[in-house]
C-alpha cells in the first residue's frame, strides 16, 4: 500500500515496517566495504554505491566520485529539466505528441510496439520515460529540451557527473552495420551525484518542493523491484530508476521504512559473471549490499512517528 506522496516525501514520516529484517553487523564503513569488494567478487564487476540515511545524516560510498555508463537511469536529467520546463512555463505537459513511424527509438519502451498515430500527452511521455523507461518517450523530450540545456541544468544544480550524451539509437536503423548500439554510450553518472540528486527529489530541495514533488510521483509510479529493493518486504516502499546495457546494470531511488528514507544507488559496468535475466550474479549483488547497508543502519535507529498528512 503506498502512502500519500506529502507524506512519503516532504514529510518526515515514513510509516511502514521492514518486516523479517535481520541486523547485518556494525553499520561501519569497513563492513559495507567488504560487503561491496564480496559483491563485486561474485558479479565479477565494478560497482560504485551511495547511500544515505536522510532522517540521521548517515552515508557511506565505495567509488562514490566515479563515472559510470548511466544507461536509463540519466533520465532523471531530462525529467529534472522537464519539470524546470514546466515551472518556467516553456513546457505544457497537458499538450500532445503524435507518434509515427520515423520517431520511434529502439530498445525498451511500449510505444515502439503502438501504431503511428498514437497522440500522448507530454505528462504521459514522462511517464513513459521513467516508469516504463521508455526510449521513445526519452527521445521526444531529449528533442524538445536539447542535450545542452539538459546538462547546463545539471551543472546549475552542482551535478556535474551527471551528463546526457546524446539520443537513443532510432528503431528504424537498428538492422544498420555497423550497429548504432556498437560502443554507444547513452549518459555518464557518478553514484554520489545520482544519490544528492534523490535526496533532493525527497527532502523537496530539487528546482523547488513543487517540482520535487512531481518528479517524485514519476519514480514511484512503476519502480523495478528487481534489483535494490528485492531483498526488502513490500511494506518498505520504493520508489526509483533502473538502468541497462550490455554490462551494465544500475539502479537507484528512496527506500520508505519506519526507520526513515534510505537513498540508495548501486551502478554496475564490465561483469563477466554468467547468468540471466532478473537473478544475474551482478543483480543479486546489489541487491545483497543494499540490504547490508539498511539492515545494519536501522538497527541503530529508532522508529519515526507518523506525522499527520
Amino acid at each position: 500500500m503506498k502512502i500519500a506522496a506529502g507524506l512519503g516525501i516532504l514529510s518526515l514520516a515514513a510509516v511502514l515496517t521492514l518486516d523479517g529484517c535481520a541486523t547485518a553487523g556494525p553499520a561501519s564503513p569497513a563492513t559495507f566495504d567488504a560487503a561491496v569488494s564480496a559483491a563485486q567478487a561474485r558479479c565479477k564487476c565494478r560497482m560504485g554505491v551511495a547511500a544515505r540515511h536522510l532522517e540521521s545524516g548517515r552515508s557511506y560510498e565505495h567509488n562514490g566520485d566515479a563515472e559510470f555508463e548511466s544507461a536509463s537511469v540519466i533520465k532523471i536529467a531530462v525529467i529534472t529539466e522537464a519539470m524546470a520546463g514546466v515551472r518556467e512555463g516553456r513546457v505544457d505537459l497537458s499538450e500532445r505528441w503524435e507518434l509515427t513511424a520515423d520517431n520511434k527509438a529502439d530498445g525498451s519502451g511500449t510505444l515502439l510496439v503502438l501504431d503511428p498515430g498514437l497522440n500522448p500527452t507530454w505528462n504521459d511521455l514522462a511517464t513513459l520515460m521513467i516508469g516504463p523507461s521508455d526510449n521513445t518517450a526519452t527521445n521526444a523530450w531529449i528533442h524538445r529540451l536539447g542535450v545542452d540545456a539538459i546538462n547546463a541544468r545539471m551543472a546549475a544544480l552542482g551535478f556535474s557527473h551527471i551528463r546526457l550524451l546524446g539520443t537513443i539509437p532510432m528503431l528504424s536503423s537498428k538492422d544498420e552495420e555497423p550497429s548504432p548500439w556498437k560502443g554507444f554510450r547513452l549518459g555518464l553518472l557518478s553514484p554520489h551525484d545520482v544519490a544528492a540528486w534523490m535526496a533532493g527529489v525527497a527532502t523537496g530541495e530539487l528546482l523547488d518542493p513543487e517540482s520535487s514533488k512531481k518528479i517524485f510521483e514519476y519514480l514511484d509510479k512503476d519502480p523495478s523491484r528487481l534489483r535494490i529493493a528485492r531483498r526488502f518486504p513490500p511494506s518498505a516502499l520504493w520508489a526509483g530508476k533502473t538502468g541497462t546495457m550490455s554490462g551494465v546494470r544500475n539502479d537507484s531511488g528512496i527506500l520508505r521504512t519506519k526507520k526513515g528514507r534510505f537513498v540508495l544507488v548501486v551502478l554496475t559496468d564490465g561483469s563477466t559473471a554468467e547468468g540471466f535475466g532478473p537473478d544475474h550474479p551482478t543483480i543479486l549483488a546489489m541487491a545483497d549490499v543494499a540490504r547490508t547497508i539498511v539492515d545494519a543502519w536501522s538497527a541503530e535507529l529508532p522508529d519515526i512517528v507518523a506525522k499527520p498528512e
